[in-house]
């Protein structure tokens, strides 16, 4: 029970580092740094690591700017692996720190955690000082341990089979690793690297478990981040008895950067295999048929069914635009994937609306012609809005509390007009046109009364609402022309 406490505790530990290493500032800056290019993913991706103590966590967040197809695979698999790199200096603790740093630490962490400013660094150091305590329980309750492996006689890949496992239960190879290092002399130096060298793998388990959730991406990054790991490490589990002199801590942090470090290598076979696997969806018009051409009115009511696509794929994005402001985390890549779609199914109806205009001069035509260009458009638009967000973070700064909260209700109340409007076009229904047209008035009052609320905090001197004025009145205008947008397709649906 001793050494399950001391586990516990340990666990604890990891997570108060990371709960107080994610408030502190710079993590968007250097997470920025990373994107875009392999050694900036490797170097920075390592910096991130190392201030969030977490490659689990960074390999989530790496699968979330993969779906949002902020990185591309192989970027997205080697800022997985540098993190997780970066994250095992925290388990390098364990030896540097003596037997009274569990107290100090705690102690410290206490004290800084009663004042505003010192929070995050006390949570940090309140999670060292569970970690000592926790890894000094653990040897204390060792030996019970001990005598259950010993009596178990396993062969080197039944250790490494073991870490695979511990590190999948345990959701940490730091934890597998202080496991270790707390059996100590129990474990011979060929079993301690096995046992490491299986944790290294096992920690990809966080990724499998995403996948299994239904994130389809989850499965190209489990596929190529585990089979590199695994590839890799068969290698030094065949030299594990020459390998036990380099430590448990030095092993582990040796393998993981070894893992980042080669990955470029082989990242253009990974994905080539990946996408073999799991094809990546490919976008295409369902309801556009050649074949309809010939019958006018049953062309025009695919192009109707295909245009309410677009206007769905418009909807994501308004809606993950909202998420991005909410959580000042993210930016305009995040809304490829989605923009993409738009455009080119746009493409495809105005195509096919062109050629279906010159076999019937119906007007019908002309205005699912212009509805799909005003859906390109309001695409377009919520681009913008989170191209101008990101733009002020760039520069450092923020919009005010009060700020922020106008703009998301104006975002949230352009997004429920939009599900309206896009409701009314795929059922044809003009009763629920006509209700989100009349909405046109109140929402002209609302941003009325928003920019005059943005006026009288200019007016009453607050320092971030004057840093962030022109970002603020931009979007104000933005909001402004996606209702007007809104309105006109409201319009078009009338006259279908």
């Amino acid at each position: 029970m001793e050494f399950l406490a001391g586990l516990g505790l340990f666990l604890l530990g990891l997570e108060q580092i990371q709960g107080g290493l994610a408030r502190l500032p710079g993590r968007r800056h250097l997470l920025g740094r990373a994107l875009g290019r392999s050694l900036g993913a490797l170097f920075f991706g390592f910096l991130l690591g190392l201030l969030s103590g977490s490659g689990s966590g960074l390999s989530l967040l790496a699968l979330g700017l993969l779906e949002g197809r902020v990185l591309t695979l192989p970027l997205a698999a080697l800022l997985s692996l540098a993190a997780t790199a970066g994250a095992t200096f925290w388990v390098g603790v364990l030896v540097l720190g003596g037997p009274g740093g569990a107290e100090l630490f705690l102690g410290l962490g206490l004290l800084l955690g009663l004042l505003p400013w010192g929070r995050p660094l006390g949570q940090v150091l309140l999670g060292l000082g569970l970690l000592l305590l926790g890894f000094g329980l653990m040897g204390g309750g060792a030996e019970g341990v001990a005598r259950l492996l010993g009596g178990l006689s396993l062969p080197l890949w039944g250790y490494y089979l073991l870490g695979v496992v511990l590190a999948l239960l345990l959701g940490s190879a730091n934890g597998v690793v202080a496991l270790g290092l707390a059996l100590g002399p129990a474990l011979s130096g060929a079993a301690g690297v096995a046992l490491v060298l299986g944790a290294g793998v096992g920690t990809t388990g966080s990724l499998l478990l995403a996948a299994l959730g239904g994130r389809r991406e989850a499965w190209r990054l489990f596929l190529v981040v585990g089979a590199h790991r695994l590839l890799l490490s068969l290698p030094l589990l065949a030299l594990a008895p020459w390998l036990g002199g380099v430590g448990t801590v030095g092993l582990h942090a040796l393998s993981h950067l070894f893992y980042a470090l080669l990955f470029p290598l082989w990242a253009g076979a990974y994905g080539r295999l990946a996408e073999r696997l799991f094809p990546s969806p490919q976008v295409a018009p369902r309801y556009l048929s050649k074949e309809a051409l010939d019958s006018p009115r049953l062309a025009q009511a695919l192009v109707q069914r295909e245009l309410a696509r677009v206007a769905d794929a418009v909807r994501d994005m308004l809606a993950k635009a909202l998420r991005i402001l909410s959580q000042e985390e993210g930016g305009e890549r995040e809304l490829s994937e989605l923009e993409e779609k738009v455009d080119r199914l746009t493409r495809e109806v105005v195509l096919y609306t062109a050629e279906l205009s010159t076999k019937t001069p119906d007007e019908r035509t002309v205005r699912l012609f212009v509805a799909a260009s005003e859906l390109e458009h309001l695409g377009d638009l919520v681009r913008r809005v989170v191209r101008q967000a990101e733009r002020l973070w760039a520069q450092g700064l923020t919009f005010s509390q009060e700020g922020k909260e106008d703009l998301l209700e104006g975002l949230r109340r352009v997004l429920g007009r939009l599900e309206g409007m896009a409701a009314a076009l795929a059922t044809g229904e003009k009763a629920l046109a006509r209700e989100v047209l009349a909405q046109s008035k109140e929402e002209e009052g609302f941003l009325d009364r928003l920019r005059r609320a943005h006026l009288a905090r200019l007016e009453g001197g607050r320092q971030e609402t004057r840093a962030s004025t022109l970002a603020h009145l931009d979007l104000l205008i933005t909001l402004e022309e996606l209702s007007a947008g809104i309105d006109r397709l409201c319009r078009l649906v009338l006259e279908l």
